[in-house]
């Protein structure tokens, strides 16, 4: 599943992550790193006579799950991720939250009006 899409220094760079816990970093389409996302290490890869960092940090709130910083030769670099935001994990919690609370308020208003039924 793609997390991210970024464009630097016209190169495609793209983010994808799998349902088995691996992060992958394509450039251009290719390849260049794949490592576990728990192992909280950067992806280092280098284009022309830049260095580049990705850091990744889980973000529930966000559509992906993921929040993504690139350092160029050690510095951040403020890109905008360019896959399409959409909203849909953050609407299924939403939905599942107000259904939890009001089966909860529900069962305390039947306690305290029906306690004797």
């Amino acid at each position: 599943m793609k997390c991210a899409e970024y464009y630097l220094d016209n190169h495609k760079i793209e983010i994808h992550y799998s349902l088995f816990g691996t992060e992958s970093v394509f450039v251009n389409g290719n390849k260049i790193s794949e490592q576990r996302s728990s192992l909280k290490k950067p992806h280092h890869f280098v284009l022309g006579n830049n260095r580049y960092d990705i850091y990744s940090k889980l973000d529930i709130a966000g559509p992906s799950g993921k929040d993504f910083q690139i350092h160029k030769n050690g510095a951040a670099v403020s890109l905008v991720n360019f896959k399409s935001q959409n909203s849909k994990a953050l609407l299924f919690l939403i939905v599942v939250l107000g259904t939890a609370t009001g089966y909860v308020i529900g069962l305390y208003l039947f306690q305290l009006y029906f306690g004797d039924f």
